[in-house]
């Protein structure tokens, strides 16, 4: 009788042992699936970041070369008044379309924005933000940097708003350098 339990409890104790690795190897294998879905995910994101920042600072680089060519190209034209004795501040429609012009340049980095804003993480948020808040002030300053002459001046002049704009760009990459460099991680 003692070598039939000790057949059955070794049959007993083999069947456990099948139990429980067959449990562990399940565990196992969905922790590695988990894992890879996790990184590939994240591999994904990294690439959807990376086309929605480059998207994002070139479209903010042409708003801004846009309103840089205007400025230069409306005070040439407002000097080359002067110089013939006519009076610029008669010239509303340049202001007019100067505001048009500005929120034409405005609206692209609007909707990439958006993107920059739903693919995250938190810092990129903040940093584009600032840069929306910064070009935001460059617009204001460029719409009255071009007012005539008789108009009261800005609160924040061309000069001091593309300065700022400019940090407010160099933050943003810094930030973006530092996310899409970082390697994906299982969480």
């Amino acid at each position: 009788m003692t070598e039939a339990w000790g057949a059955v409890v070794a049959a007993l104790i083999a069947g456990i042992v099948a139990v429980a690795g067959s449990f562990i190897g399940v565990y196992v294998g969905r922790r590695q699936v988990r894992d890879e879905a996790q990184i590939e995910h994240e591999q994904w994101l990294r690439g959807q970041r990376q086309e929605a920042y480059a998207a994002f600072l070139a479209e903010w680089d042409k708003a801004y070369l846009g309103m840089r060519h205007e400025v230069a190209r409306l005070t040439e034209q407002w000097e080359a008044m002067e110089d013939h004795g006519l009076d610029i501040s008669a010239e509303e429609q340049d202001l007019e379309h100067a505001r048009e012009f500005a929120e034409r340049l405005m609206q692209p980095i609007r909707e990439v924005l958006e993107r920059v804003l739903l693919l995250g993480p938190d810092v990129v948020d903040e940093a584009a933000e600032r840069m929306g808040q910064a070009l935001d002030v460059l617009r204001a300053a460029f719409v009255d940097h071009l007012a005539p002459i008789a108009q009261p001046r800005p609160a924040v002049r061309w000069p001091e708003a593309v300065r700022r704009m400019e940090e407010a760009r160099e933050r943003m990459i810094s930030v973006m350098r530092a996310e899409v460099r970082s390697a994906p991680t299982v969480r």
